[in-house]
């Protein structure tokens, strides 16, 4: 299956965006979004999210909350 990379919005609607992880980040940048997403198939599961110009994965915050 394939694998494509994009954005989730605030109501967690996934769009397209790239092939690989650094484009799907540069076009979140750019248009100023939050949290970008990966998808296979018709699963979305969200990677990494932006917080004050830096990007995160979503299992360091997991760790860190623990």
């Amino acid at each position: 299956m394939k694998v494509l990379y994009g954005s989730t919005d605030n109501k967690n609607i996934h769009t397209d965006t790239s092939k690989t992880l650094l484009g799907a980040k540069q076009y979140a940048t750019r248009n100023d979004l939050k949290n970008v997403s990966m998808r296979v198939g018709y699963n979305v599961e969200l990677i990494e999210f932006k917080k004050g110009g830096k990007w995160y994965t979503y299992k360091e915050a997991f760790e860190f909350l623990k």
